[in-house]
Formats: C-alpha cells, structure tokens, sequence
C-alpha cells in the first residue's frame, strides 16, 4: 500500500517519509504535530493531536516513519490522524520514498537533447549548451515548483519537456514562430529555479533568500546577460529571450514584470501553464479511483475533478 491509496474511515499503518513538520498549538493551547508524509506515490498531511512532551523534537524531515491512524476527510481533502508513528530503525534509501518523474534522468535527458539537435546554430543553441552543460547535474533532478505543479524529483524536466512536445506541434503550425527562439525560452524560463528553490536532499523545497527577495525571473535575465557577454552576444538576439523569460507568466498581477510583446513570449506563456494545470490533473486524478471525485488542485483554482471509466 502507498499513500495514493489511502482511503477515508480507514485505519491503517504505513511507512513514509517526512517532508515536513510543526509543533503547534490547539486554540485551546494544548500541543501537537502536524506532518506532510510523503512517498512515491504522492503526499498527505497528518496531525498527531496527542503528544508526549519528548515527542515534540522527535522527528524530523527526511526520517523513514511507520505511522498508524485513522484517514478522513477534512474540506475534501485526505487528512490522516496519528495514533502512533515510530522512526525506522537502520540504513534506509530517502530515493524509495521521494516522489519522482516517471520518466528517467536519461530519458529526460535524451529527449531534451532531441529538440536541440533541431534547432539552428547560432546564439540561442549556443546559449543552450551552456547552461545546460553548466548546470546538468541540478537541473535534471530538481523539481519546477515548492507545491503547485510539478513538485517532483526531476519536475523541472519533466515541465520542459511537456512544453518542447506540446510547442514543436505549434511551430508546425505556425510557422511565423522563431522555432530556435521559443526553444531556448521553454529550456531557461524556469532555469533560474535552480537557486530560487532548495531542494534540501531531494525532499524538502524551500525558497532561498535570494529567492524570495529577488525570484527567478530576475535571476534569469542576469545569467542570461553574463552568458552572453562571455559568448560575446548582444542585441536583438539576447533582448527577445530575455524578453521571454521576463513575459512567461502572462500578466503583470502573475508575476511577470511585462506581458508578452512577441508571439514567442504568448506561446510560451500558453505551453507554461497547460503543461502545469495538466500534469497538475493528471496527478491528482492518478490518486483518484474511477468514478469518484479527485482531491482539490490548486493549480486549477482548488477545484476538484471527476475520473471517470
């Protein structure tokens, strides 16, 4: 059994790992816990309402836990509450229980690598190569997001690669689009994640300082200036990439400090956010059995979705 099959009104043990916890308290100021376990199947949040006073610095994230409670549903959400939980005894594996892709380093790698081998030579596949000969190692385990799509070991290129597939089949179709352009947008708009985001051990994301005072927008633009002066480009070239990754999310009150200028910059905005509220579904509708109703997405507005056979 994993989490993704955890049913309501069932009582049940498990072993998960942490990805979080608090001590906090009742409005009546009586301690507890509240946990986010997690394994390859998915995540949950659990509250251990009954705690002993040594058990209140007794776990922390990345410990292998054996949990037994009872699940319910809260707000329609799955909600576990605790009866016990013990930490595994002995050398355990953390990749046995992160959440990952289920595609490879390698086939991530090789299907990325893919669109590249199309596009022309020039500054933005040169751009490309360096970047990702840079950064391989990170960008290709590291997850798109803390929470609200994609935040999987490997999501990051995972995300990309949706929007290459989903975006080759627009260029096609639109052939007024700069192909070599929109690539290198898809590849790098969220490359700047790689120091906006934490990925502490492959479990837990947190944002760094940086990346909150400064997000990976604007962490991007800079990479991409000082790339390419040591490449030695300038001009229009590096100006509408900039301009993409700058533009990707669409709307000033999104986050994006302008709104796209260029059609490469609408495309990409468009392939994000499918690609996100997709795989956000799609997740979502995984942990779901047929003919019942999905946990809430945030991704699309906390709303709940039917699987149907």
């Amino acid at each position: 059994m994993q989490i993704k099959d955890l049913k309501a009104k069932e009582d049940v043990t498990l072993t998960v790992m942490i990805k979080s916890v608090q001590s906090l308290r009742t409005a009546a100021q009586k301690p507890y816990l509240k946990f986010e376990f997690v394994d390859k199947s998915g995540s949950i949040f659990a509250n251990k309402w009954s705690v002993k006073p040594n058990e209140l610095d007794a776990f922390a994230v990345g410990q292998v836990v054996t949990v037994k409670g009872l699940v319910q549903l809260y707000n329609a959400q799955k909600q576990w509450n605790i009866e016990s939980i013990s930490v595994v005894e002995g050398e355990v594996n953390p990749a046995d229980y992160v959440e990952s892709s289920l595609m490879t380093v390698d086939s991530l790698k090789a299907n990325i690598e893919h669109f590249m081998d199309q596009m022309q030579e020039g500054h933005y596949k040169e751009i490309l190569h360096y970047f990702l000969t840079k950064y391989e190692q990170q960008f290709y385990v590291h997850p798109a997001a803390s929470r609200m799509h994609h935040a999987f070991r490997s999501g990051l290129a995972q995300h990309v690669y949706e929007m290459l597939k989903i975006g080759a089949a627009y260029c096609e179709l639109y052939p007024i689009v700069n192909k070599e352009l929109l690539y290198a947008g898809i590849i790098l708009h969220d490359l700047g994640k790689l120091f906006e985001m934490n990925y502490e051990k492959c479990i837990k994301t947190e944002y760094t300082l940086e990346g909150l005072m400064i997000g990976h927008i604007n962490m991007m633009v800079s990479m991409i200036d000082e790339a390419s002066r040591e490449l030695g480009y300038q001009g229009d070239e590096v100006l509408f990439l900039k301009h993409l990754i700058i533009a990707h999310h669409g709307k000033m009150e999104w986050g994006s400090p302008k709104e796209p200028m260029i059609i490469e910059a609408e495309l990409l905005h468009y392939l994000d956010v499918v690609s996100a509220k997709m795989t956000a579904a799609t997740m979502a509708l995984q942990h779901c059995p047929a003919g019942e109703m999905s946990d809430r997405i945030p991704m699309l507005d906390n709303r709940r979705f039917y699987r149907h056979k």
